[in-house]
């Protein structure tokens, strides 16, 4: 009798565990990372000015701004839109060779598109990526998950 009731007490806990863990699973499985709607920017800058910090010191600029929230202001230089609708927001004075790259969350293709070449912008996005020119002829700063505002 003792033997029965130790394992009715074990199967219980392990079928418990198994519920908790698989519910776990399921919660993390369909979990979404949080929209920049909602986001707080850690940084408030203008395209030129986040830039000019990353080609004075790369690697200060990077201990600084890499993913954190940006949120970054200044002329529209592209708009660039993949072959599955996706949309890339370049921030950038006409001309010049260095770049704000914002690739645009799914969730704003729309106000993304109502963007024009030449209009002043402002987008919010964690920045993940800088990268130079060998040659020093330009650069690009990259953000992801962006909301254009």
């Amino acid at each position: 009798m003792f033997r029965s009731t130790v394992f009715k007490w074990i199967l219980a806990a392990v079928l418990l565990l198994a519920v908790l863990g698989g519910y776990y699973a399921y919660t993390e499985y369909n979990r979404r990372a949080p929209s920049m709607s909602d986001a707080k920017a850690a940084f408030s800058l203008t395209a030129s000015e986040a830039l000019k910090a990353f080609e004075a010191n790369p690697e200060e600029a990077k201990k600084k701004y890499m993913d954190q929230v940006l949120e970054l202001s200044g002329p529209v230089a592209k708009i660039e839109k993949d072959e599955k609708g996706f949309y890339t927001i370049v921030l950038g004075e006409q001309g010049s060779l260095s770049a704000v790259r914002c690739v645009v969350d799914s969730l704003f293709t729309s106000a993304a598109a109502n963007y024009t070449v030449g209009a002043r912008a402002s987008v919010r996005g964690v920045c993940v990526g800088y990268s130079a020119d060998d040659m020093g002829l330009g650069s690009d700063l990259l953000l992801n998950r962006c909301y254009p505002k």
